[in-house]
């Protein structure tokens, strides 16, 4: 299977450019993007774990006997 490249824009805004400047400041920059974005995804999927325990949960008070 092809995995085809993705291509970033950033516009003529300080924010922008910040962000460009922080990521060309890294020797492996692909490695640096992915990286990063796996430590986003890895915290989303934590979101949704905890969300799900949360929705499991009753009101019910557990007298545990």
């Amino acid at each position: 299977m092809a995995v085809k490249p993705i291509a970033l824009s950033f516009k003529d805004n300080k924010e922008d450019m910040e962000l460009y400047e922080w990521i060309i400041s890294h020797s492996n920059k692909s490695g640096f993007i992915k990286d990063t974005l796996r430590l986003v995804k890895e915290s989303e999927v934590d979101k949704k774990n905890i969300k799900k325990e949360e929705s499991v949960r009753s009101d019910l008070i557990d007298i545990n006997f």
